[in-house]
């Protein structure tokens, strides 16, 4: 009998809370006119109520504390997210790999003294990196290339090395594929 009272006692410190709601918003809203099983069902929900309030924690969770990745060029998982984000959703070259090609691509012509934000130099640019990797760097507009016309360009840029002595071969495909 002994263990039977502390659950009894925990029992019921739960629950009187809730009766005595329910039953006070029920013998008020009876008294107010309402029929009595109306009035019961408004006596459950109240008790309903203040038993789920009374479960309620009311201070915040601890938000956990943040991770931060601090990733080195050319690591494993950023080659991973390059390879996963070189095909959009309609099969093209993905924005953000298109971005990272340009970017390198800004920066091996630089070597050979060109710009390729500069339309001046439009034509130096097409003699040394071809029309079809010209095209994919500088297209801004959709729809983007295809994803053979950035490997195209990849191929292009690899093959052009850090100095003028050595240009780059163009490929048997100079010509930019068709959009459709």
């Amino acid at each position: 009998m002994t263990r039977v009272r502390p659950v009894v006692r925990a029992g019921w410190a739960l629950v009187w809370r809730p009766l005595v709601v329910g039953a006070a918003v029920g013998i008020v809203v009876w008294a107010l006119g309402m029929k009595p099983s109306s009035a019961a069902v408004v006596a459950l929900a109240a008790a309903t109520l203040a038993a789920v309030l009374q479960r309620v924690d009311a201070t915040a969770e601890p938000r956990p504390a943040r991770r931060y990745h601090d990733a080195s060029d050319g690591a494993r998982g950023e080659v991973l997210e390059l390879a996963w984000t070189m095909v959009g959703r309609d099969g093209r070259a993905g924005e953000r790999a298109l971005r990272r090609l340009r970017d390198a691509g800004a920066r091996r012509v630089a070597r050979h003294g060109l710009d390729l934000r500069d339309p001046e130099q439009a034509d130096a640019l097409k003699d040394l990196l071809g029309t079809r990797a010209h095209a994919t760097l500088t297209r801004r507009s959709h729809p983007l290339p295809s994803v053979s016309d950035l490997v195209h360009t990849l191929g292009v840029l690899e093959r052009l090395g850090a100095t003028r002595t050595r240009p780059a071969t163009p490929d048997p495909d100079p010509e930019p594929r068709s959009t459709r």
